[in-house]
């Protein structure tokens, strides 16, 4: 069931006003969840979709092997650059940003996660771009199968499905994989950062657009996505299991070991490939002109750094030097 957690789409509630009253409905359905959720995907491992922030052990002498931070250095850079592991949600009790990461992040010039947080029309166009276009969730599950994940559903969320009728099984999918996180004060890291750079006045930015994560999730056909949905409610233990123990990998502060787990529990195929490796390459021209001209902060699903293709890698093999670091 990993596949379900990774297909987690977070979107990030409103700031703007909304036109007309079903977005204005829609935005008020998930004005109820304090995570602020936001984003793929998947991400959401790879999105993830992301993790815990981990304080400095007892061990903060020894010098790390790995870490969820890392310093981009080398090939000519005046100053070092930051990349950083997130879990795209997870409990605010298990939540902290260091000091010393909140340094790496003041002293930066700019911010840089997935898609541009900041942004006040971005969430009204992904969710925009989510709708379905002449079909809906019921006519795509029957009415059978419709009524039985409904009903599951508004269980698992307290919300109801008819709500997301209109929208990519990635929207539901989404809060699905928020339930899984079993505590009641939910939140997004990202957020942290971002305000942190806000506070300090950093320019927010993305590596990507908000049609460039609608294209790699598009790369799952529809029919795909809604058997995923399906399955996903009707074996929701097995996805809250997962969701466990993917947060406890997450706190070895092994991105390796991140990555080996996502591949271990499904997360081969061309889908996945879209999800990560295909964005990992996408965002490394972005990467390398952003540290070439300003000392940059870069938060990103920790799915994303490890492996032969993760982003760690990729950077390597452009002549840079990654150094894992404490926090």
């Amino acid at each position: 069931m990993c596949r379900q957690a990774h297909m987690q789409l977070v979107l990030v509630s409103p700031r703007v006003s909304t036109r007309g009253s079903f977005f204005r409905n829609i935005f008020n359905l998930f004005a109820t969840y304090k995570e602020k959720p936001f984003m793929l995907l998947r991400k959401i491992l790879y999105s993830l979709v992301g993790f815990i922030l981990i304080l400095p052990t007892s061990e903060a002498q020894k010098k790390p092997t790995s870490s969820l931070l890392w310093q981009i250095s080398g090939k000519g850079l005046k100053h070092p650059s930051y990349l950083f592991g997130t879990f795209h949600i997870m409990c605010k009790s298990d939540f902290s940003i260091s000091p010393a990461l909140e340094e790496k992040i003041k002293s930066s010039e700019q911010f840089y996660g997935e898609l541009d947080m900041d942004d006040p029309g971005m969430q009204l166009s992904l969710m925009s771009k989510m709708r379905l276009q002449g079909t809906s969730l019921s006519q795509l599950l029957g009415e059978t199968d419709f009524k039985s994940v409904s009903d599951s559903f508004q269980r698992i969320t307290g919300m109801s499905l008819q709500m997301m009728n209109q929208f990519s099984p990635f929207m539901p999918m989404s809060l699905l994989t928020i339930s899984s996180i079993q505590c009641t004060d939910r939140i997004q890291p990202e957020t942290e950062f971002v305000n942190i750079a806000k506070k300090n006045k950093l320019p927010i930015l993305g590596l990507e657009t908000v049609d460039d994560q609608i294209a790699a999730i598009n790369t799952q056909p529809l029919d795909s996505q809604v058997q995923s949905f399906k399955k996903t409610v009707l074996k929701y233990d097995s996805v809250q299991q997962m969701m466990t123990k993917m947060i406890a990998v997450y706190k070895q502060n092994d991105v390796e070991k991140i990555y080996r787990f996502i591949k271990d529990n499904g997360g081969d195929g061309d889908f996945e490939t879209a999800l990560l490796v295909t964005r990992n390459k996408r965002w490394i021209p972005v990467i390398k002109k952003a540290i070439a001209e300003k000392t940059s902060f870069f938060a990103v699903g920790a799915g994303h750094l490890g492996g032969k293709e993760g982003v760690i890698a990729l950077l390597k093999k452009e002549g840079y030097t990654l150094t894992p670091v404490l926090y």
